[in-house]
């Protein structure tokens, strides 16, 4: 099951982060990747919560408008290894015509790997190619029992 990815549509101006990541300190709500990006006037910022839910209505209470649709929902997060590179884990997904659109990283730390959170033209599809070469495919589950993350 692909991990929800909260993408929040913003003014691209000085403070909206904070006001972001405030909102969900005031939730608990727990961010564990983040990427930002902008376009003029306007930014895209692209979170992995631990309760996509939550943090969906609080945002949305506050006024922000959330990027609902699945391809800007649904993203994989997989554990970099000297094992399986992250080389070998695109090679992967493009030897078996899966498009990464884009990848951010993250404060994900498991047996000091890092995870890379992938966007990628079919999720379910790309779980299982790489579960199948032994790559690691983190869970929601998974990632609420680590004690890293970035707002706590």
């Amino acid at each position: 099951m692909p991990i929800l990815q909260l993408s929040v549509l913003v003014e691209n101006k000085p403070g909206v982060m904070a006001r972001v990541a405030s909102i969900l300190d005031g939730t608990g709500v727990r961010i564990f990747a983040l990427s930002i990006a902008e376009a003029g006037e306007v930014g895209m910022i692209r979170m992995i919560v631990d309760n996509y839910e939550e943090a969906t209505k609080a945002l949305e209470d506050a006024g922000f408008s959330i990027a609902k649709s699945k391809k800007n929902v649904e993203v994989i997060a997989v554990l970099v290894t000297e094992e399986h590179k992250l080389s070998e884990i695109t090679k992967h997904l493009g030897d078996n015509d899966i498009n990464i659109d884009y990848a951010y990283s993250s404060s994900i730390h498991l047996d000091g790997k890092s995870a890379f959170i992938l966007r990628v033209s079919d999720p379910e599809k790309s779980e299982l190619i790489l579960e199948d070469k032994g790559v690691r495919v983190l869970r929601i589950q998974d990632l609420k029992c680590l004690p890293n993350h970035l707002t706590h």
